[in-house]
């Protein structure tokens, strides 16, 4: 479009308006580039509209604020070949819609379509500015996901656009410098008047740019340390037949009596029978102790009888463990894996046993919690989506539970620790912010109060960095897994590798074998705007009646695991122009299967990751 012309209004006061255009136009290429595999599947994302969808719009958006300024430059041949290629773009991108099923993004397309009708009929091109300034807001805030970040994406056209908008309104009704009205047309005012309008504009995009935001996950309601699920009313009056003792996946060293004990029947008298996979039958009372159970995770069915004849079944998963198994903790934790070569926990233990803590005790009740779930004496969203995803296993229920308590629901983990990259000089945090923060722990707002107590000391890594569990001074907000215990119970957030170690910690605990669980990577990923990322870590996990591993990725609270496949997305909080913003990652930029690390690791330290053909979503 052209910017000067004998008739029709002066072209300065439209600039505002093409370079609106210019980057809506930017903002939706790169939104509908980056984001193809979105079309249709916004609600797997929790989107009402695609971020691909978004991307369509927002080049509308730029056509429509062409024509508002080709109506505003008087170029009426300009405007009509501009509406002409808008309504075609249009109808064959509401086709589009249509197939997959992008009503709101329908909506939007109509409501484009009858500003851009009311403005042909006013012959004014306000009405078009203003509404492509203001949608635009509503559209990032719905859709985009691939940019910086939400509606703050649509700060600069929009304000742009509005401020165009504005221009076109008062034209006529002000002596504006620029208009070629008026006796404030010379050079020299409309210089004044075109700095003063960049200054206010400049000003607005900055101050929206900048809306205070914390870095911390701002997140209610999650359960403490330590805190048990709420119990169900019904906890004291579990019927007859069932184990009372152990309860689920408790771990004995080989060797230690084990007491076995059943709730009495109503009927007497009764009959009971206890039974172990491995051992044969054990027992015919109704409790009894045995220190004779063979090594290894055995499966305790008992079976109960009243005098009416009725039969009860329960059954319980117990651990047999080696001796040295978690040997230097006393007492010894109440949860632990039988195959792990872990003997202490932090600040003892080897640097795996340390990262991968399944020797701690204190992180007990996280078991306790997943147990508790999955036997129905307790009740939480998290664990009601377990058990419904639970298939009648309680193993498979334990991990579903472990899985979306750490990821959305947020119960032991909150939020992203962007002052852990910070401190180590990582992408997420130095690339957007001038000048850098390398070495600093900034973005710690909002976190706890252990969090704000951190120092730093970027020469440091991993769990030598962690040197107290109560002066946090000593400690250093670095990269590198801190001990599990200090991640979840302490700081209760962490970056993504935090996230995968205290995942495969819990569900180490919680009677998942060393081949069923472990931490991986990718080697690195892609995210516009800020480039390529030195990597991203996850967990590998194979459920029980699976054949194959899930993916999960709980970091930031994201999806977890998606059964179906890979997981759509995990959230993590980059710095845009010096504040945290949530972003959605999403699983087409991270590569989960094409550039995942041949190996992964858990307490029993490196492992060969699985071929692809053997991960859940990735091509045989």
């Amino acid at each position: 479009m052209m910017l000067s012309s004998s008739r029709g209004n002066s072209p300065l006061p439209a600039l505002p308006g093409v370079l609106a255009s210019i980057f809506s136009a930017a903002i939706g290429l790169l939104a509908l580039l980056t984001s193809l595999a979105s079309f249709g599947r916004q609600a797997e994302y929790g989107y009402i509209i695609s971020p691909g969808a978004g991307g369509i719009l927002f080049i509308h958006l730029a056509l429509a604020g062409a024509v508002g300024m080709a109506i505003y430059l008087q170029r009426e041949r300009g405007a009509r070949g501009l509406q002409i290629l808008l309504a075609l773009n249009a109808l064959i991108s509401l086709l589009l819609f249509v197939h997959f099923r992008e009503w709101a993004g329908c909506l939007f397309l109509i409501f484009i379509a009858a500003a851009l009708y009311y403005s042909y009929l006013r012959n004014s091109s306000a009405p078009l500015l203003l509404s492509s300034g203001l949608i635009g807001f509503v559209i990032a805030q719905l859709a985009i996901t691939t940019l910086p970040y939400g509606w703050k994406t649509w700060a600069i056209p929009g304000v742009l656009f509005l401020l165009a908008a504005l221009i076109s309104l008062l034209e006529g009704h002000l002596l504006l410098p620029g208009t070629g009205r008026g006796a404030g047309s010379g050079r020299a005012c409309r210089l004044l008047y075109a700095l003063f309008c960049a200054l206010i504009t400049f000003a607005v995009i900055a101050l929206l740019m900048q809306v205070p935001h914390d870095a911390g996950p701002g997140l209610a309601g999650a359960v403490r340390p330590g805190a048990a699920l709420p119990l169900n009313p019904a906890d004291d009056a579990l019927p007859w037949g069932k184990i009372a003792s152990p309860e689920d996946v408790r771990t004995f060293s080989l060797g230690e009596s084990i007491l076995f004990q059943a709730r009495a029947c109503e009927r007497e008298p009764c009959q009971y029978l206890w039974c172990s996979d491995r051992d044969g039958i054990l027992s015919s009372n109704q409790s009894f102790s045995s220190s004779g159970l063979s090594l290894g995770w055995h499966i305790i069915t008992l079976t109960t009888a009243d005098a009416s004849g009725q039969t009860l079944r329960d059954s319980i998963e117990l651990g047999v463990a080696p001796p040295p198994a978690c040997s230097d903790l006393s007492p010894r934790p109440r949860y632990y894996p039988v195959d792990t070569p872990c003997q202490g926990a932090w600040p003892n233990g080897t640097e795996s046993c340390q990262q991968i803590e399944v020797c701690h005790p204190g992180l007990d009740y996280i078991v306790l919690d997943a147990v508790r779930c999955c036997n129905g004496t307790a009740s939480s969203s998290a664990c009601a989506w377990a058990r419904d995803r639970s298939e009648g296993n309680n193993k498979r229920c334990r991990g579903l539970y472990i899985i979306r308590a750490f990821g959305p629901d947020a119960v032991y983990m909150q939020g992203y620790a962007l002052f852990k990259a910070c401190c180590s000089g990582y992408p997420e945090c130095t690339r957007t912010t001038w000048p850098s923060p390398a070495g600093t722990i900034s973005f710690r707002e909002g976190f706890n109060q252990s969090v704000a107590g951190l120092s730093c000391r970027p020469e440091e890594w991993g769990v030598s960095a962690w040197r107290s569990d109560t002066n946090m001074s000593e400690n250093s907000a670095v990269l590198g897994l801190f001990p599990a215990h200090a991640t979840i119970n302490i700081l209760q957030t962490g970056v993504c590798v935090d996230y995968a170690a205290a995942l495969a910690t819990a569900l180490r605990k919680a009677g998942y074998s060393k081949s069923e669980v472990m931490v991986a990577a990718s080697l690195g990923y892609d995210l516009p705007l800020l480039g390529g990322h030195p990597g991203h870590a996850y967990n590998l996990v194979k459920l029980p009646g699976e054949e194959r591993y899930y993916i999960v990725d709980t970091t930031g609270n994201g999806e977890g695991i998606n059964l179906d496949g890979l997981p759509h997305y995990f959230w993590f909080v980059g710095n845009f122009m010096s504040q945290p913003v949530r972003i959605r990652v999403f699983d087409w930029w991270v590569g989960y299967c094409s550039k995942i690390s041949p190996d992964g690791f858990n307490d029993l330290g490196n492992i060969k990751t699985p071929p692809s053909s053997e991960i859940c979503g990735c091509p045989g």
